[in-house]
């Protein structure tokens, strides 16, 4: 898995957005034009309670409140300023302004440097139903900085961009049957779609079930059922009013609609799938489940879109929906994981079919729960103690409390490989290390680029494409090997000669890791070709509450030329599976791969 740290620092002003609106392709047929001005419309309001559960940032209870149009209950409508200002602590209301410019219908909503420079902007267009953003940086430049993790912490960054759309992004809302209201002077736009816009972007999702709002990092188990708060799952499963009474096809056509905004704007791997419209990727079968109001098929139309036609590791079901019975266990770890041919892609079932043979064949040798591992467990000499091997099985970045402990290599990459090269240090007789990233799958990006920081002095290229936004980036990383905040450089790409060791299951943020150390040539590659992963994740919930992790339009790519690495990194030298864990075969390859 890979989640991107979103703080980054930009050399240039964004393009602020141009007046005219760039039409988009039609997807679906657009929707009739209102028959009824939005100030004569007749609407409900409810008021319901909300809670956070997202511990990074300290969000007051609050209650916020729900719009319905008459004879149209099946949409839930927010307040926008409303909901910004409930959500203070997580959004920065003074990051931004806001104005309203009644001849044009719309409400404006900037952020600016501290020269008075508009950096990003979000245009509200009531009369045409569309949101236009200069980039969807706007979403994350109002935020707060977390509060327990410092995802920036050991790095200086230089951030370059390239801008191949100046036009900005339209979210048109008019083609998937969605309308956005001026009433009262108040902005009100679908749940749904605030929801996807402000929160999943931004890695956190407000669950609304009929009777609370609820907000989570990520999604109901869509990182780790373990460290899911139970309370939250109770609140949003239990609680959910609108499981007690039968769907309507209404209610399942919004669901529809906003399964496909949601897919047409922000999967990643479109272009690298040749999807043009996930309408007519989905096809009639499909369709037809996800719009039935019985939940066992509308699931079943999910496993088959999601899972089975995607057929990819990042977009994966974590939760079913409202509709299905509350249980503790996840959907992974339960249901779906007892018939994974039944219930998953070719991909899935071959890359796990890989992972458990690896990881037979290393506790055959390390019979250890790797959950008990000492810092010592991690570390391996070999070859008269000429070779050093450190096992890493993600990349992690520890709270700042979690930073502080004593035993710190725990729970954050960096603090793994500071502690591992202290113990190289103390042995004159190595002359090479091999960093095993064979059953790595991934994690953050940025605990990535601090542990290649350890192998050169270079500084890090990590090059980045962004589908929807048309931009193609390079972060430029200086990493503190020293924990001084000095940068002082090491002696390490001169002293060792560093290898990694790969695999299918070397994947997201460690197959990234793989293509940088491939373009940059810091270190040899071992093993078998890696398993792609190339986007950022994105954790989405929709209108029935099921829950998707989905690859986001932010991608990994590899060169000047932006080139994909969905497909795998290729090794240098290439070793039989069997042979991963054995020394002498890991001896001679080394040996073999330095000579090249």
């Amino acid at each position: 898995m890979k989640k991107r740290n979103k703080t980054k620092f930009f050399k240039a002003i964004l393009p602020i957005i141009a007046t005219s609106i760039i039409p988009i392709s039609v997807i679906l047929a657009s929707c009739e034009n209102k028959k009824i001005p939005d100030s004569q419309l007749k609407m409900s309001v409810t008021q319901h309670s909300f809670k956070n559960y997202n511990p990074e940032y300290t969000i007051n209870d609050n209650n916020l409140s729900v719009y319905r149009i008459k004879n149209q209950e099946e949409m839930a409508f927010v307040d926008l300023d409303e909901f910004l200002k409930a959500l203070d602590g997580f959004i920065d209301p003074t990051k931004f302004i806001s104005r309203v410019d009644y001849e044009k219908h719309q409400k404006i909503y900037e952020v600016k440097d501290e020269d008075g420079q508009v950096t990003a902007q979000m245009v509200i267009d009531w009369e045409k139903n569309t949101i236009l953003v200069n980039g969807t940086a706007f979403f994350w430049s109002i935020l707060k900085p977390q509060e327990l993790t410092d995802g920036n912490q050991f790095l200086k960054l230089d951030y370059e961009a390239k801008y191949e759309n100046e036009n900005g992004i339209t979210f048109d809302l008019s083609k998937y049957d969605m309308d956005i209201i001026y009433k009262d002077n108040k902005i009100l736009i679908p749940f749904l779609i605030f929801n996807t816009l402000f929160m999943s972007q931004n890695y956190n999702n407000i669950y609304f079930n009929g009777d609370t709002f609820t907000n989570v990092f990520g999604g109901i188990d869509s990182y780790s059922s373990a460290t899911f708060p139970p309370e939250a799952r109770q609140r949003i499963k239990n609680q959910a009013t609108v499981a007690k009474k039968p769907q309507t096809i209404k209610d399942r056509v919004v669901n529809f609609n906003h399964l496909l905004f949601a897919m047409d704007y922000f999967y990643g791997l479109k272009d690298y799938k040749k999807i043009t419209s996930f309408k007519d990727y989905i096809g009639n079968e499909d369709k037809k489940k996800i719009l039935s109001t019985n939940p066992e098929e509308f699931h079943e139309g999910y496993i088959n879109v999601f899972h089975k036609k995607l057929n990819e590791l990042h977009t994966r079901l974590d939760s079913f929906s409202y509709y299905d019975l509350p249980s503790e266990e996840s959907l992974r770890e339960s249901k779906l994981k007892k018939d994974p041919k039944k219930y998953y892609g070719e991909y899935y079932n071959r890359f796990f079919d890989t992972k458990d043979m690896l990881e037979k064949n290393f506790h055959k040798k390390y019979p250890k729960d790797i959950r008990n591992y000492t810092l010592d467990d991690h570390i391996k000499f070999i070859d008269n103690d000429q070779t050093a091997i450190l096992r890493t099985f993600g990349f992690f970045d520890g709270t700042k409390e979690q930073n502080q402990k004593n035993d710190a290599w725990k729970y954050d990459t960096y603090y793994l490989m500071y502690e591992f090269m202290k113990k190289v240090k103390e042995k004159e007789t190595v002359k090479n290390i091999l960093v095993d990233l064979s059953m790595n799958g991934g994690g953050s990006v940025y605990a990535m680029i601090r542990a290649l920081g350890f192998m050169t002095n270079k500084q890090i290229l990590n090059r980045e494409y962004n589908e929807l936004n048309k931009i193609a980036s390079i972060t430029k990383a200086n990493v503190d090997t020293q924990k001084s905040d000095e940068f002082k450089p090491h002696d390490y790409d001169q002293k060792y000669k560093w290898n990694i060791l790969v695999s299918l299951n070397t994947f997201s943020a460690a197959n990234q890791g793989t293509s940088i150390v491939k373009e940059m040539g810091i270190a040899k590659i071992i093993g078998q070709k890696t398993g792609g992963g190339m986007s950022a994740v994105f954790p989405i919930t929709f209108n029935d509450g099921t829950t998707l992790t989905m690859s986001s339009p932010n991608n990994a790519v590899q060169g000047e030329d932006n080139k994909e690495i969905e497909s795998g990194i290729d090794p240098d030298y290439q070793l039989d599976y069997k042979d991963f864990y054995d020394d002498n075969a890991i001896k001679k390859a080394i040996a073999a791969v330095n000579k090249q």
